[in-house]
């Protein structure tokens, strides 16, 4: 329908080669365009075109199946315990700053973990951590945040042996009031 190129011609200066990559890759997702595996029965000879898939995370198909595998395949490494899903925005003033230095995106993560850690260490353990950095919201907007899981439970601060007190994160929220003047 035309729509992807439109929004091309038109914010083109803000699309990054990576996204444009993953873009193109989900419009020819599925079709020969990727190429194909072709399957023939040797009994009655039937043949079968398989195309292949792009496998990007921009796909909802492909994102999803990747997802998927991802949980099953971590399912197994991840400790047995009780975990807390955290997530971590900040005003949406400040979204820019993180797309104009896009290197500021990998330094959250960090942050974020050693918030985790240093509460945990106060509590007397240390938590297993994992974390994702999303870059927009479910209404596809820019919306910088990170998602966090961490254990409740963990090592001792020696290493040496599992700590089975739960502990739960009351993270203070900080929020800014939306401007209430009338223009």
């Amino acid at each position: 329908n035309g729509n992807w190129w439109k929004f091309f011609l038109k914010y083109h200066k803000f699309i990054t080669p990576n996204i444009l990559i993953n873009v193109l890759k989900m419009l020819v997702c599925g079709t020969r365009i990727l190429g194909f595996n072709i399957f023939q029965c040797l009994k009655c000879g039937h043949i079968l075109k398989i195309n292949h898939t792009c496998k990007s995370k921009f796909c909802s198909p492909c994102g999803k199946k990747a997802a998927d595998n991802w949980i099953k395949n971590s399912y197994n490494r991840l400790p047995n315990t009780l975990w807390q899903h955290i997530t971590l925005t900040m005003p949406d003033q400040i979204w820019n700053l993180f797309w104009k230095n896009r290197h500021l995106m990998n330094k959250a993560p960090h942050l974020a973990a050693k918030i985790i850690l240093k509460l945990s260490k106060d509590q007397g353990f240390l938590p297993g951590i994992f974390l994702a950095i999303h870059t927009f919201g479910r209404d596809l907007k820019k919306n910088f945040h990170i998602h966090l899981s961490t254990t409740l439970r963990g090592l001792s601060l020696s290493k040496d042996a599992w700590i089975n007190k739960p502990a739960y994160f009351h993270l203070v929220v900080l929020a800014y009031p939306k401007s209430t003047s009338k223009t």
